[in-house]
């Protein structure tokens, strides 16, 4: 006896999730992640969640505003690092690295944070704990205040810093090369910079990095009139 053919189903793919602004979102951070901010549109995202880019609009007014949610669900995730008060230095120190990685993740996206005042729940989240650690470390508060800007301008730029060089052709060369470059200055004109070309190039972006958040958390206590 021939077996009885499986039946066909006319529905080429199961039913499409409902539409929601949190799979709105998480399809915009997917293909940021993939291919970076200035390749995504309305178009390009709601080809993602199989929709057209009109729909969209009934959620996020438009892209400025949906890169203005990404960003903040990123800093939302942001990792923070809670410590005593005599840590409080190591604690922000490690919390603005945190959020340097994030936004690390997200090609491009520290340039919608040097472009945005953050409004939304994940930068309040974020600034509350940095203003925290600075309120246990005897940090007044207009210091404070101005240091949470600094921070995050300071954790995009370096953000958008370590994409551009990780996407850049010259890799590991480009550090031999600025090298050279700065052994062969004119030493009558630029003598400290021919003379100081290894220290100049020698340390990696980690150590930069580090040593960027360290002076900036001095600057942070330093006394004395702002």
């Amino acid at each position: 006896m021939t077996p009885t053919p499986e039946p066909v189903s006319r529905r080429a793919r199961p039913a499409k999730a409902p539409l929601s602004r949190r799979s709105i979102l998480e399809a915009a951070m997917a293909l940021i992640r993939e291919r970076g901010v200035d390749a995504v549109s309305l178009r390009h995202v709601a080809e993602q969640v199989e929709t057209g880019p009109a729909s969209l609009y009934a959620y996020f007014e438009g892209r400025d505003v949906l890169l203005d949610n990404v960003l903040d669900a990123v800093y939302a995730d942001v990792e923070l690092v809670d410590a005593e008060p005599a840590r409080w230095r190591d604690a922000l120190a490690a919390t603005i690295i945190n959020t340097i990685a994030a936004l690390e993740r997200y090609p491009g996206l520290g340039a919608v944070a040097l472009g945005t005042i953050p409004t939304l729940p994940g930068a309040l989240r974020l600034a509350e704990h940095e203003l925290a650690l600075m309120a246990s470390g005897g940090i007044a508060d207009d210091r404070a205040a101005l240091a949470v800007d600094l921070i995050a301008q300071f954790a995009a730029a370096t953000a958008i810093e370590r994409t551009v060089r990780h996407d850049s052709r010259r890799g590991d060369g480009e550090r031999e090369h600025v090298r050279r470059a700065y052994e062969k200055a004119d030493p009558e004109r630029f003598p400290r910079v021919a003379r100081s070309a290894a220290l100049l190039t020698g340390p990696d972006e980690r150590a930069r990095r580090d040593f960027s958040i360290r002076v900036l958390i001095a600057g942070i206590e330093r006394p004395g009139p702002l």
